[in-house]
């Protein structure tokens, strides 16, 4: 089975990476979509986030990391990915992701699996890691080893 995994990774996050990582252990293949939310400013731009992502996957054998557009489930049955794999830090994630599950079950027959973060990723956050490198802060202990922003 081949799953995608959406989302915006502005920047991706050790907790990205445990999803990612969880995945490509359940999946045959992965790919990963870096995806464009109207409803976002970003940090950084779509080449810019692909660039770190594929910096963060690229041990990983069986993981591809691409930009989609459009709708995610569209993404999802343009490059061949049988389902959608999402994260979740907790409820509020949750009840996010369930809405956008449910219409993409409704819309387009495709599922949603669910993983929970791992306990030490759960606080993890891009946005954190966002105003972190806005403030000058350290931010090495919650993007991937190797990725650099600057």
């Amino acid at each position: 089975m081949h799953a995608l995994i959406p989302g915006s990774f502005d920047p991706v996050t050790v907790g990205h990476l445990d999803i990612i990582r969880r995945a490509a252990a359940l999946f045959s293949s992965v790919t990963v979509a870096v995806c464009d939310n109207v409803e976002k400013r970003f940090m950084f731009s779509a080449e810019e986030r692909l660039r770190f992502l594929k910096q963060a996957v690229a041990p990983l054998s069986n993981v591809t990391a691409i930009i989609a557009e459009g709708w995610a489930a569209d993404a999802t049955r343009r490059h061949g990915a049988d389902l959608i794999v999402k994260g979740l830090r907790g409820g509020v994630d949750f009840e996010y992701e369930n809405q956008i599950a449910q219409a993409n079950k409704t819309v387009c027959g495709l599922e949603t699996l669910f993983l929970p973060s791992s306990p030490q990723h759960s606080a993890v956050c891009s946005a954190a890691v966002r105003e972190m490198i806005r403030c000058g802060k350290d931010f090495s202990l919650y993007v991937p080893e190797g990725v650099t922003i600057f």
